[in-house]
């Protein structure tokens, strides 16, 4: 992809992208190697953990191809720190654990900002029993892999403490469709890799049919643990 590559989806803002890395502090980063099929959030996972050693991850966009409504073969990543660029590029060419695919990264002066679709449906769940003493990032793979069933996985949210500990309840956010609560039900209680996730909340999308003895209305509280699904 040039440098004056129009890509749709995109707006920029007019600015000199090239300078935007020196005057933020941050170094912008294109990838590629990784198949089309999989989801975004689990792709933002996979390099958030790959590239974490480079430098604290800003944020990740993955542009999506709307008419084979796939992810593109390209994403691009901020990374601040110093020597945050030349530690990524010295990444390239090497295999991403999570997902078993070889990440391919270069500098991009590209400055941009993807817009997702509108419109789409998102169910949220709250969930316990990942093990605590594990990195975020492990916990949130875990997670995004546990509830892939249900729907597109685009966040899992777990809160901190001061010292960087993780709190035991969870928000997962899922683009499914009609029968996602009922699946993501059906995976609560079940033992994953010694955890034993159980699913607290259920907070279906405003306009999905309601009346279903499952589903749960009510917001968690930014301290709760606990939520009875009724």
């Amino acid at each position: 992809m040039g440098e004056s590559t129009i890509i749709k989806g995109f707006e920029s803002n007019g600015n000199d992208a090239s300078d935007i890395p020196k005057r933020r502090g941050f170094s912008r980063i294109s990838v590629e190697g990784y198949e089309t099929s999989l989801h975004a959030y689990d792709l933002k996972l996979a390099l958030t953990k790959h590239f974490a050693s480079c430098g604290k991850i800003i944020s990740i966009y993955v542009p999506r191809n709307a008419e084979k409504d796939t992810i593109q073969s390209y994403a691009f990543m901020h990374i601040a720190g110093e020597g945050a660029l030349e530690k990524a590029l010295e990444l390239s060419g090497s295999d991403v654990e999570e997902g078993g695919w070889r990440v391919y990264a270069k500098e991009s002066p590209y400055q941009g900002q993807y817009n997702d679709p509108a419109g789409a449906k998102h169910l949220e769940i709250g969930v316990t029993g990942y093990d605590t003493s594990l990195p975020k990032i492990d916990v949130q793979i875990g997670l995004s892999k546990h509830f892939s069933s249900c729907g597109e996985v685009t966040n899992v949210s777990i809160p901190t403490d001061d010292s960087g500990g993780l709190y035991r309840f969870a928000s997962i956010t899922i683009l499914g469709g009609k029968g996602a609560v009922d699946k993501a039900l059906k995976l609560s209680g079940r033992n994953v890799g010694g955890w034993k996730i159980t699913v607290d909340m259920v907070l279906p999308p405003p306009d999905m049919e309601r009346g279903s003895p499952s589903l749960c209305r009510r917001s968690a509280p930014k301290r709760a643990y606990k939520m009875t699904v009724k």
